[in-house]
């Protein structure tokens, strides 16, 4: 008996912590974990093909899964739906060969980015810091930056397997290698300067 009274105790102490927590909460936080969420539902709606999201269910569900980064941003969870957004994409370029569209492509890159970047922040603001506006409009600034370069690296990906055709595994392949190639050798650089 005393075990369950001790079981009972911990989850009425963890749900009082809860209680306590969530009135705490400040409107800054709420916008960055709100941000979170909006955006990881929305890179997992672009992901998926039209034809799971007209199943019953499986855009609520994808949805509720879009919570996951914003309620738990200090975890795996945010990777585990990225990876489930980037199958999707893949699901739906491959098995349900959906045409790559440059809009969607983009839409899909910059969400992913915005998952990244917002879920960090949440990751490292507590529930009650109060955060001042300019802190969130120089991250943004920063943010903008990215996706534009994010939007043209999209850009130039597209074109670019238009432009080579059919032999566009072959360019990617070689383009993969002289990429690993580059970033083995800048790690190794930064390396040499610790």
């Amino acid at each position: 008996m005393s075990e369950r009274s001790a079981a009972a105790r911990g989850v009425r102490e963890r749900l009082d912590s809860l209680r306590e927590r969530s009135t705490r909460i400040t409107p800054g936080t709420l916008l960055v974990r709100g941000g979170a969420f909006a955006f990881a539902a929305s890179a997992l709606l672009v992901a998926f093909p039209a034809e799971i999201l007209a199943i019953p269910g499986a855009a609520a569900g994808l949805v509720i899964c879009g919570a996951a980064p914003a309620l738990a941003p200090r975890t795996r969870l945010t990777t585990m739906v990225l990876l489930l957004a980037v199958l999707g994409w893949i699901a739906s370029t491959t098995s349900y060969a959906e045409p790559v569209t440059l809009s969607r492509l983009v839409a899909l890159a910059c969400l992913l980015y915005l998952v990244h970047t917002t879920t960090a922040l949440a990751a490292v603001l507590p529930y009650d810091t109060v955060v001042a506006p300019a802190v969130l409009v120089q991250w943004l600034t920063r943010t903008v930056v990215v996706l534009a370069l994010t939007a043209g690296f999209a850009v130039a990906a597209v074109l670019g397997v238009r432009a080579v055709g059919v032999h566009a595994y072959l360019v990617a392949a070689v383009a993969g290698v002289l990429l690993v190639a580059a970033l083995v050798g800048l790690l190794a650089l930064l390396l040499r300067r610790q």
